[in-house]
């Protein structure tokens, strides 16, 4: 199975999202990441991330297609396209060499420190996924109390 990424053009109507996670749940397809957005156009635009094989992506693209509310269904390659993830952190109450060590981590992951008070970091990171994940899986629990994700946003590299 590979990492599959549609990007839904669609209705903004009440509803649409049920719709579209729906038809993943009928066929036992988890979704990695959502994100939804709003166009210019006033169309609502929702980025699919998940696992499936080839046969399973094209059936999914074909259903989603058929879909209502929906106007276009794309098929996104990450290789054509610019995928970035933001996640916040906050750490536990962390001892001041700790404290040190999580500042240069986050920093040469080119993620900043947004708040500190009482041995405690809120930080930002922005970038690729697995970037993200490396960072985050180096602190561990031991140094991480919460982590809020974003999902993956993303824009295509082909000019239209």
């Amino acid at each position: 199975m590979k990492t599959r990424i549609f990007s839904v053009l669609c209705e903004n109507v009440p509803g649409v999202m049920m719709r579209i996670t729906r038809d993943f749940t009928r066929r036992q397809i988890n979704l990695d990441s959502i994100t939804v957005g709003m166009e210019p156009t006033g169309l609502a635009r929702i980025i699919l991330m998940f696992k499936a094989d080839d046969h399973m992506a094209e059936l999914m693209r074909r259903v989603l297609s058929r879909s209502e509310p929906v106007v276009d269904v794309e098929v996104i390659e990450p290789e054509r396209s610019i995928v970035r993830e933001v996640a916040l952190f906050k750490t536990r109450k962390l001892d001041d060499k700790k404290i040190l060590e999580v500042i240069q981590q986050v920093e040469r992951a080119g993620g900043r420190v947004l708040d500190s008070k009482g041995g405690v970091l809120i930080a930002e990171l922005s970038g690729e996924h697995d970037e993200i994940e490396k960072v985050i899986k180096a602190l561990g629990p031991e140094a991480l109390k919460e982590v809020a994700r974003s999902g993956q946003v993303l824009i295509s590299r082909e000019i239209t």
